[in-house]
């Protein structure tokens, strides 16, 4: 009976895996393509009963989880170098690939809380669980590209400064502030200034307070 249950498991786990490689590449294509479809998208999968949502995609959290799993992976792949790190919390953040993968993950889910956050509050919503889920679920969607995109770029430019890696990190960037302000525009019918003002102000205020955490930790 525990042979037939472990069969069974292994038997759901592939076909997850598989399911993966299918709908991993279609989920990130529509979300490169259709930033505000993929955001309206979202919000009606999320009104379904659970077992029924996100049928034709992989759901966001997953989504976020996989894109960093893929960037660690290509990174392993490459055997590219870690980034110098003097200070003893630098090792711990930088120096390992286990720190680097968690760092990494750290840094893309604030971008994405921080953007659900600043939705919450330009509605004038409390923030609960309940309200929480479906801005972070859009966001979650959202930020893979730029993951996997300005990682890429990084990567690149890490050994040897190549401006091909400046070029695609700085891509990653214009790319996903425009898609948040469509997803902004395409769920709250707002115009083009105060879309691309509020995206601006909620994008820079989380790469401040990311890089000022990372500051007093590694002085």
């Amino acid at each position: 009976m525990d042979l037939m249950r472990l069969l069974r498991s292994l038997e759901e786990f592939l076909y997850e895996l598989v399911g993966w490689l299918v709908f991993y590449p279609r989920t990130f294509w529509r979300i490169l393509r259709h930033p505000g479809a993929i955001a309206r998208y979202t919000r009606i999968e999320l009104t379904q009963e659970s077992e029924r949502q996100f049928e034709e995609t992989i759901s966001p959290v997953l989504m976020l989880v996989l894109s960093v799993i893929l960037v660690h992976a290509f990174e392993l792949a490459m055997k590219i170098p870690l980034p110098p790190n003097p200070s003893a919390v630098g090792q711990i953040l930088f120096g390992s690939e286990q720190g680097l993968l968690l760092t990494r993950s750290a840094a893309f889910s604030v971008f994405a809380l921080g953007a659900a956050l600043g939705t919450l509050h330009q509605n004038r919503r409390a923030i609960t669980r309940t309200t929480l889920r479906e801005p972070f679920s859009i966001q979650a969607f959202l930020v893979c590209p730029f993951l996997v995109l300005f990682s890429a770029g990084e990567m690149l430019a890490r050994p040897t400064g190549a401006w091909v890696g400046h070029v695609l990190a700085g891509g990653a960037v214009a790319w996903y502030v425009m898609a948040r302000v469509i997803a902004y525009r395409a769920l709250n019918q707002a115009g083009w200034l105060r879309s691309i003002g509020l995206v601006l102000v909620s994008f820079l205020t989380t790469v401040v307070l990311l890089l000022l955490t990372l500051y007093f930790l590694l002085m």
